[in-house]
């Protein structure tokens, strides 16, 4: 029999089971993709899947006749993507994985953020789109701080109120600043594992990023608004503010936007709040980590 988008003898699908026993997803046919899919996503179980369960996949990845790829996801927040070559789809594929597993785990969000765990917590940065939330990030990386997630974390809308590493690979957009820094380039340099026109893809180290599955409390959360010049100032966020950004950013399509709302508000409520002005993403992780571990010392005192 010939598949009519393949055009070329159809073949039995091949199944696998990728993410934890208690909220794996079904992929069928990810073979030609799953050699690159390292290079986006880390610390994701994966294991062969039988054939003969009747359970539709959740995922697709179809290969057509020119080389070109689709990945097509079922279910909450379903959705088809086209890619020219295996590489951008197994990027494809991490980001549908992520938002199949986050769709189905209760009282979790995936935000559009960036994280690194200084002192006992999480800082979670948000912002607008291109604001800097990955470079802030991983700066905090650069200083010491243990880098918990580039782009996308999960949150659990539940006291006590965490993050959950998604373990998405972090990138940095090239060219690097000219204000990046030296201990940066040299950061980028030794730890990235794919290279691009336009991204770097980094590999970090276990003792330096958290991993798929690992949880921490978040103690902050900071919005970041970059400006042309000046030095970077750190104040007292808005919480009706920094509400909004996080609404706006979150995905969460298994659960109400009264819902939603509701229990987001309670988070920003007992979480504190930052607003942090920089022009420079290196000088505004400097200010955060002194700013935070200042706090902590303070408290042990």
């Amino acid at each position: 029999m010939v598949d009519p988008v393949r055009g070329r003898a159809e073949e039995a699908p091949a199944f696998w089971w990728i993410g934890p026993d208690d909220n794996p997803v079904l992929v069928e046919n990810a073979e030609a993709v799953m050699p690159y899919l390292p290079y986006y996503l880390a610390g994701w179980p994966l294991k062969w899947a039988a054939t003969g369960d009747d359970r539709k996949p959740d995922i697709q990845v179809v290969e057509n006749s020119d080389g070109t790829f689709r990945v097509i996801s079922s279910g909450l927040g379903a959705a088809s993507l086209a890619f020219d070559n295996p590489y951008d789809a197994a990027n494809g594929l991490s980001g549908e994985l992520v938002s199949t597993y986050v769709s189905r785990a209760p009282q979790t969000v995936c935000l559009h953020a960036g994280a690194a765990r200084v002192g006992d917590g999480l800082v979670v940065v948000i912002g607008d789109r291109f604001v800097g939330k990955s470079s802030v990030a991983i700066h905090l990386a650069v200083l010491g701080n243990r880098f918990f997630g580039d782009d996308q974390i999960a949150l659990k809308l539940e006291n006590p109120y965490s993050g959950m590493c998604l373990g998405l690979m972090p990138k940095v957009r090239l060219p690097l600043p000219d204000d990046c820094g030296d201990p940066f380039r040299e950061f980028v340099d030794g730890y990235t594992s794919m290279r691009g026109d336009a991204m770097a893809y980094l590999k970090l180290w276990e003792g330096e990023a958290s991993t798929f599955g690992e949880t921490a409390p978040v103690r902050a959360i900071v919005f970041l608004v970059r400006t042309e010049t000046g030095k970077s100032s750190l104040r007292p966020g808005s919480r009706p503010e920094l509400l909004k950004a996080m609404v706006r950013t979150a995905f969460a399509p298994h659960i109400s936007s009264l819902q939603l709302l509701s229990s987001m508000t309670r988070f920003v409520d007992s979480t504190d709040t930052y607003h942090l002005r920089f022009s420079s993403s290196r000088d505004a992780a400097v200010l955060l980590s002194r700013e935070l571990r200042h706090l902590d010392e303070a408290a042990e005192k």
